[in-house]
């Protein structure tokens, strides 16, 4: 009994018999196949059409699988790809899969493994498609994933961006907090209006009152010309309170006030000026224990907390890691105006394995600095090692100070053995020390050189 399926398998092999077995494999297993010999006329129809799956052999003659494969690569084609390879190749297949191919079977192999692994891959093929077609709603920001929480921080927005509630959104610091901000504005019935960000722990206590509400000419000294304060800027639309915990008792009282009103009065006048905004606020604190202790105005806590968003940190998401590298190394590639760059499966494995202390804004950070010490694909030499990702959990458990700048040294020296290809000679004048203080340093540190030569 035959099986229907859409789905189509290109196959790239150089012995006739092993297309053959293949292709009459594939089809009794209900995939449309299409078979070539050689890797140039494949090239060409893959640019003209792209398969759900290609099956690639590592040897083909002058030109290679592999060669197939990083030209794939350069065009900017999306096509997941298994390799095939004899035993003798295998260590060129696995380079291939840090490469991004999806994976690689090992001649001989059973017609069943060969099935299982394409509906793998097109598995992970439907589960791009659908990251796709998130992208493409969300294109230029970094609101972007597919995990629970994601999804689930996904659903208060839209249940509460069409209303006029105040929103408190919490979270650990470098989790999003401004873009769930932005993401809740352009959801409203406001979206054409300001979104104004205050940094409220950024304001001067003494300037508080003249930042928020704004002054008129001749209030103070200095007040040369009246100025709107940031309620009046986002009149129409929404003002984001970042950092809300930060201000002080008597700026939360005057904020409360204008609230509770939606009613301004600038320094120095004794007008009344009306203000239609809607009010989102954010902090990285506790605000019921802020409460508690005094430090925070319970009456302004209850005004905001109306419709509270958990901002979910990094390790709550981690499988949304292969999309935010994905996004944050295209945008890389965009500013500098440089080739395509590209990430391996192995390398967002050990992302994973992470703790990510800072987040989103340090995962940020991480795929930046491994974009300018790699080549075009991410080197995974250049992934934080996990012993020197800092652990901050609940518990507040840290490294003994020692410790910590043990590691950091050692990850340091390795760093400078990376950059200079392992010449201690040079490796030294980068970290500007003598050679034998370098070679005493990784003794000590009993760094091996496959640590830090490949």
């Amino acid at each position: 009994m035959y099986l229907s399926r859409s789905e189509v398998i290109y196959i790239v092999d150089d012995d006739k018999n092993v297309r053959r077995s293949l292709q009459v494999s594939l089809e009794n297993n209900g995939f449309s196949t299409k078979m070539f010999h050689d890797p140039i006329l494949a090239f060409k129809e893959l640019k003209v059409k792209v398969p759900d799956v290609l099956v690639l052999d590592v040897k083909l003659g002058e030109l290679s699988g592999i060669d197939l494969f990083r030209r794939i690569l350069s065009e900017g084609l999306d096509i997941p790809v298994i390799f095939m390879s004899a035993h003798a190749t295998t260590s060129e297949a696995v380079s291939a899969v840090q490469m991004g191919a999806f994976d690689f079977l090992e001649k001989p192999f059973s017609n069943e493994k060969l099935i299982i692994t394409i509906d793998r891959c097109l598995e992970l093929r439907s589960t791009k498609l659908q990251l796709s077609e998130l992208k493409s709603k969300t294109e230029g920001t970094e609101f972007l994933g597919q995990s629970k929480a994601f999804k689930d921080l996904v659903s208060d927005i839209h249940k509460v961006a069409t209303t006029f509630s105040p929103v408190l959104v919490t979270g650990e610091s470098g989790t999003g907090k401004e873009l769930i901000a932005k993401e809740i504005h352009l959801q409203s019935k406001l979206r054409n209006g300001p979104f104004i960000k205050v940094n409220c722990s950024a304001i001067p206590e003494n300037l508080i009152e003249s930042e928020l509400f704004g002054f008129v000419k001749g209030a103070f000294t200095g007040a040369e010309k009246s100025k709107k304060g940031y309620f009046e800027l986002a009149d129409g639309g929404t003002l984001f309170l970042d950092e809300v915990a930060d201000m002080s008792l008597s700026a939360q009282a005057k904020v409360l006030r204008a609230i509770q009103n939606m009613e301004i009065q600038k320094v120095g006048s004794e007008q009344i000026t009306s203000i239609n905004v809607r009010i989102i606020a954010a902090t990285n604190k506790d605000l019921k224990a802020e409460v508690s202790h005094k430090r925070f105005r319970e009456d302004l806590f209850y005004r905001l907390n109306v419709f509270p968003i958990h901002s979910p940190s990094l390790k709550e998401r981690k499988s949304d890691i292969p999309i935010l590298v994905d996004h944050f190394l295209r945008e890389y590639v965009r500013v500098n105006n440089l080739n395509a760059k590209f990430v391996s499966p192995t390398v967002i494995e050990k992302l994973k394995e992470l703790n990510w202390p800072g987040n989103i804004r340090e995962l940020k950070n991480v795929v930046e600095r491994m974009a300018i010490l790699s080549g075009q694909t991410l080197d995974e030499r250049y992934v934080p090692k996990v012993e020197f990702n800092l652990k901050v959990e609940n518990n507040r458990e840290f490294l003994p100070l020692k410790e910590h700048r043990n590691n950091l040294e050692r990850s340091y020296i390795i760093l400078a053995l990376i950059k200079t290809d392992g010449n201690i000679s040079e490796a030294a004048n980068l970290l500007d020390v003598e050679r034998t203080y370098l070679h005493k340093k990784i003794q000590h540190y009993k760094i091996s050189k496959k640590e830090y030569f490949v």
